[in-house]
């Protein structure tokens, strides 16, 4: 079925005036049930129409990569897809899409070949829209709150509740960690000399402090003494000015 004129805003219609996103589609269903000869030929009739219509089906098969292929089972198809779209856009000619084909081709063949899930595709919708529909926030566990945290500062958790709680895991492992002993032992070490440096820190800047005090309280007496004899700026004949004068005499003697 050829594709009508595109209206403003639509994409143009494949070289055979396809709908390209119809073409998109097929692709992508032909792959989800293992037809990697009609997904290619689908791939092809938008590789041949133009260089943006080939990144278009790069840009889905990466997609495609995530949404329809079981990675537990296969974990090794979602890098080699990666490499081949790339390679197929920085491949692409309009006059030699050999190169680019052949890449595509090896992605649509890994994936119709790969065991399939839609599990990825339902895990984002199930968490990420109850999210974003209805508000919902997670709360942090109480687990959470390890030696990392301002929280586990603030209670006081250190390596051991770290061990205990933070560095979990389920299922555990089966074989015992060759290295985890000696490791915990040199963080308790790190820890350690962490805590003295900030002891010796802190006791330089109490020393520097008492250095400093006495001067500071020389300047700050200083001022206070000069104020005395600092004169007001007023008339120095008038009868105010000599009784302030008079005062300030008397208070000198006393004080010394």
């Amino acid at each position: 079925m050829r594709a009508p004129p595109p209206g403003r805003g639509q994409m143009p219609p494949t070289k055979n005036g396809l709908p390209a996103f119809e073409c998109l589609s097929a692709m992508q269903k032909c792959i989800r049930r293992s037809m990697e000869k009609e997904a290619m030929e689908f791939a092809c009739e938008l590789i041949h129409t133009s260089k943006n219509y080939c990144t278009m089906v790069a840009n889905r098969l990466e997609i495609i990569s995530h949404e329809d292929i079981d990675t537990e089972r296969a974990p090794h198809v979602v890098p080699f897809v990666r490499t081949a779209c790339e390679q197929a856009r920085q491949w692409y000619e309009d006059t030699k899409p050999g190169k680019s084909r052949m890449a595509i081709g090896n992605a649509i063949r890994m994936m119709s070949r790969a065991p399939k899930s839609r599990e990825a595709d339902h895990f984002q919708a199930a968490i990420g829209l109850r999210s974003l529909l209805e508000g919902y926030c997670p709360p942090v566990p109480d687990r959470a709150h390890d030696k990392h945290t301002v929280t586990g500062k603030r209670l006081g958790r250190g390596l051991d509740h770290f061990l205990a709680e933070g560095a979990k895991l389920v299922p555990p492992p089966n074989t015992k960690d060759a290295y985890e002993d000696e490791a915990y032992r040199l963080w308790k070490l790190k820890e350690r000399t962490r805590v003295r440096a900030r002891a010796v820190t802190q006791a330089d800047q109490v020393a520097q402090l008492d250095l400093q005090l006495p001067d500071s309280a020389s300047q700050a007496k200083k001022p206070r003494s000069a104020d005395r004899h600092k004169e007001p700026n007023r008339d120095r004949h008038s009868e105010g000015y000599m009784a302030d004068y008079m005062r300030r005499r008397r208070a000198d003697k006393k004080d010394g």
